[in-house]
């Protein structure tokens, strides 16, 4: 039984690292396959810090500032969207609790 699991745990391992190259290579490959290098293109996510303090964002090639976010965040403040779900979930939330506070109440005064 040893053996088979000692055989099996390195076919395993073999198998992985052989999925792993497969991948760096492919990588490589379809980089070669553009025909030029741009570092940007590879960065899902890039983060650049101003001078002034301000930071800017890069998401999947759409440029994104702090001033962008504070603007939305005031449009979300206006807006007080109302959240059905949220609302379920607290009535949902008071029921059982009235319940349950019931249910004490009645076993805790026999």
């Amino acid at each position: 039984m040893g053996k088979f699991l000692w055989k099996t745990s390195l076919l395993v391992l073999l198998l992985f690292f052989g999925v792993i190259l497969g991948m760096q290579y492919a990588n490589k490959n379809m980089k070669e396959m553009q025909g030029y290098d741009d570092p940007k293109m590879y960065e899902a996510f890039a983060v650049e810090k101003e001078s002034e303090g301000e930071i800017n964002a890069t998401v999947l090639g759409k440029e994104i500032s702090t001033a962008d976010i504070e603007e939305k965040k005031e449009e979300m403040e206006e807006w007080k969207a109302y959240n059905a779900i949220s609302s379920a979930g607290k009535g949902i939330s008071n029921a059982c609790t009235g319940i349950f506070q019931g249910l004490a109440k009645l076993i805790s005064d026999e």
